[in-house]
């Protein structure tokens, strides 16, 4: 603790010692100071005859919150020995501070003889059992003084009660702390920062799965250190940064250190992590013209005369470029880069690309090039007036995939730590990045995309087998379908998809996820299940019987954390209105369906086991239908389902966001989210209709960042509401913390030591710690 006491007395903090040193005119020399050393026995002897002597206990260090309590006995081990009165330092007592012992009557004789003592201590910290100082310990604690003559005694005597100014004047310090702070002290402190004394306790009632707040019963109230604990956080100054939350849940050290921060009484030290690397958005354009189709022919006719790079060297091509009122610079930076394109490109005569593109399809050539290879991509499509949003604004190529002995031999060439360095610094450059970044097998990356996204093209998307789409805008397969051309003032329907590898007209997330999850699946023993189609689901859904309450699969169900539907037919039809690419129905194993809805327990554990592996897949949804012949379906989705919600993850997995920019005097209005949505031509002229989209793979959100224990850790009821106010108080303006993993699999309700989920009206139930501070409101806090 910082010493606030001001060294008025010089370094020496024995104000006897002091008072003796400043005596001036007739007075010096007339008051003797003598320090009495003290055995590690505790042993002392006053080895002279002195004058009125004054013997003194002092302390030799500062104290806490202990207190010492010496005893001092006079001429031990002989007939004359006399036990004196306990000599008290309270707490907070200074380094210094002493306290009369033994004072010898010299009223008829003022010399004492020589006399000899024995000197005993206990110290109790804090109002505990109190313990003896022995040894080198009770030598360091306190000392033995003797102060001789009569002006001694009298300076002593009107000195003494500046010991106890010394003293509350610490003591009125420490409890300006939180780190000694009691009783009405933290009560203030709590006031200052409108943090109050909790008067109840949380519960969880395991019969209803509630948690409220029981009230003590009074007088009882938080603890001290408890509330110290808490208050930890509103009296520092913290920025919301993420060193600043790192240091605040886990203290200084590395992340294999132990826990040394808010949270250092986490089960084996457990420190939290902190994601925040992004899924990215996905983007795609379409032109729309509003009213005359030839708004948008005139535009792409002035995009590929002014602004695409027109790789292949014809003189149509080359007439095009000269003609750019470009400066000179420029021209010959363009008929470089088409240059350098056509050394690693086939391109068609017609072929045009937008120059980012361009830049970033030279970049992967130049490193092939750098590499030794001779291979020569064939550029099978390029900007197309007919090729809708992936292809009309020049923003993607399609190319013929590297062969596997092409693909192979790039790998080795990259991996090749001592080849020979060539002069193009760039693709020197690229080439460390992919060795740093990792190059997957062949089998893992057949296309080469850790070749395109290093040199900037970060969309690699396989159309077919025979074909790859590369765009330097991240796609992610999303596609916008919309006609060419709507009249103005009517509604025209606009879609928009992520689609999968190969472009099959299924969601890639959700075809990705269900396939991921059936390979867990079957690895794991069980048998397959059965994909259906959207319109063999469709008529399966219609077919779905009205059922009973109190059936056994109900509680199967329950226990794998998933709706019970009994009156299909609402269920069916808010199914039926979902896009289809957002929606797939498996069918379970026979097996596994008929146990499940005889209610066998361990069906319902395997169905829980496949719930989790949805889960992890990111798929948002799952809705088991119960059908006709002990057959049961699975409806997995993206977003949200009728009667189940978002039930394996906190919020939809894909999303999409609409805008339309006007070109050439042409506006329109659109329906703002929704995978399919209306656009309204207001003005005529052309439109851009843009489409921002997401697909979430376990990554967090833009402005997001969460927070994660390892797998196994558990937070009591106290330590999760610890948490989420500390969250509260480190979360920066406009961004999100996501705790739903933490919610989900790392709090202990029951204090059984397994996590149990937390249903949303429970993860809430927790008391805010910091309330909003009121004039004259303080007996409140």
């Amino acid at each position: 603790m910082t010493d606030i006491r001001v060294p008025v007395d010089g370094a020496d903090p024995s104000v006897e010692r002091n008072l003796v040193d400043q005596l001036e005119g007739p007075y010096p020399g007339t008051v003797r100071r003598v320090v009495v050393p003290i055995a590690t026995t505790g042993a002392a002897a006053v080895d002279w005859t002195s004058r009125h002597p004054l013997l003194t206990v002092v302390l030799r260090r500062d104290l806490v919150e202990e207190t010492i309590r010496v005893t001092v006995t006079v001429h031990p081990g002989s007939t004359g020995e006399r036990v004196l009165p306990p000599v008290v330092f309270a707490p907070w007592s200074a380094a210094g501070a002493s306290v009369p012992a033994y004072v010898p009557d010299t009223a008829d004789e003022p010399l004492v003889a020589s006399f000899t003592v024995a000197v005993t201590a206990e110290r109790a910290v804090d109002g505990a059992a109190a313990t003896a100082v022995t040894g080198a310990a009770l030598t360091g604690l306190v000392e033995l003084a003797v102060l001789e003559g009569n002006l001694g005694r009298l300076l002593y005597l009107v000195s003494y009660e500046k010991h106890r100014l010394r003293r509350a004047a610490r003591e009125v310090h420490a409890y300006r702390t939180l780190a000694h702070a009691r009783r009405d002290a933290l009560d203030r402190i709590g006031a200052d920062v409108g943090v109050a004394r909790f008067v109840d306790e949380l519960v969880h009632e395991p019969a209803s799965g509630e948690v409220y707040a029981r009230r003590l019963a009074p007088p009882a109230r938080e603890p001290d250190p408890a509330y110290a604990h808490r208050l930890g956080l509103y009296r520092r100054f913290l920025l919301p940064t993420p060193g600043a939350v790192r240091q605040l849940l886990n203290g200084p050290g590395t992340d294999t250190d132990r826990n040394a921060g808010l949270f250092a009484d986490l089960p084996g030290g457990a420190r939290f992590t902190l994601r925040e690397d992004d899924d990215r958005f996905a983007v795609a354009i379409r032109l729309v013209a509003a009213g005359d189709p030839q708004h948008r022919t005139n535009f792409l006719a002035q995009l590929r005369r002014d602004r695409l790079v027109l790789p292949a060297n014809t003189p149509p091509n080359n007439t095009v470029h000269a003609g750019r009122a470009s400066p000179a610079s420029r021209l010959t930076e363009v008929t470089t880069l088409r240059a350098s394109l056509r050394q690693s490109y086939a391109f068609g005569s017609a072929h045009g690309v937008a120059p980012p593109l361009a830049v970033a399809l030279d970049r992967a050539g130049r490193v092939c090039r750098a590499l030794g290879s001779s291979v020569v991509w064939q550029v099978t499509r390029a900007q197309d007036d007919a090729g809708g949003s992936r292809y009309e604004l020049g923003l993607g190529v399609d190319i013929t995939p590297p062969t596997g002995a092409q693909a192979t031999d790039l790998r080795n060439r990259v991996l090749d730590a001592g080849r020979n360095a060539t002069a193009d610094r760039t693709a020197e450059a690229l080439i460390a990045a992919a060795r740093a970044r990792g190059v997957p097998t062949v089998a893992a990356d057949g296309a080469l995309a850790w070749l395109w996204q290093v040199c900037g093209l970060q969309t690699v998307h396989r159309i077919s087998t025979a074909t790859v789409y590369l765009s330097h805008l991240p796609t992610r397969g999303l596609a916008v379908t919309a006609p060419v051309s709507a009249a103005v003032g009517a509604n025209t329907a606009v879609e928009a998809q992520f689609h999968a590898p190969g472009d099959p007209g299924g969601n890639a997330l959700l075809l990705a996820g269900l396939a991921g999850a059936a390979a867990a699946w079957t690895g794991g023993g069980e048998p397959g299940w059965a994909q259906l189609t959207d319109a063999a689901a469709r008529t399966r859904w219609a077919a779905v019987p009205t059922r009973p309450a109190g059936q056994p699969v109900d509680q199967v169900l329950a226990a794998a954390g998933l709706p019970a539907v009994r009156d299909p037919a609402p269920v069916v039809a808010a199914l039926n209105r979902l896009p289809d690419e957002l929606v797939e129905t498996i069918e379970l194993p026979a097996a596994l369906a008929s146990a499940l809805i005889a209610g066998q327990p361990a069906a319902g554990d395997r169905l829980a086991r496949l719930v989790g592996l949805l889960r992890d897949q990111h798929l948002a949804a799952a809705l088991p239908l119960v059908d006709t012949g002990n057959r049961v379906l699975l409806v997995c989705s993206l977003i949200g389902l009728p009667q189940a919600g978002l039930n394996l993850s906190e919020r939809r997995a894909t999303g999409f966001r609409w805008y339309t920019v006007g070109l050439g005097g042409g506006t329109a209005e659109i329906k703002a989210v929704g995978a399919r949505t209306t656009l309204r031509p207001t003005h005529a002229g052309l439109v851009a209709v843009v489409a921002l989209a997401y697909v979430r793979t376990g990554l967090t959100d833009p402005y997001e960042f969460r927070v994660e224990l390892p797998d196994g850790v558990t937070l009591t009821l106290a330590q999760y509401e610890r948490l989420m106010n500390a969250l509260a108080r480190v979360c920066p303006l406009g961004v999100e913390i996501n705790t739903f993993g933490i919610r989900r699999d790392h709090v202990d309700l029951d204090a059984d030591g397994t996590a149990e989920p937390l249903r949303p009206a429970v993860a809430r139930t927790y008391r805010t710690f910091q309330q909003r501070r009121h004039r004259g409101v303080y007996d409140q806090l």
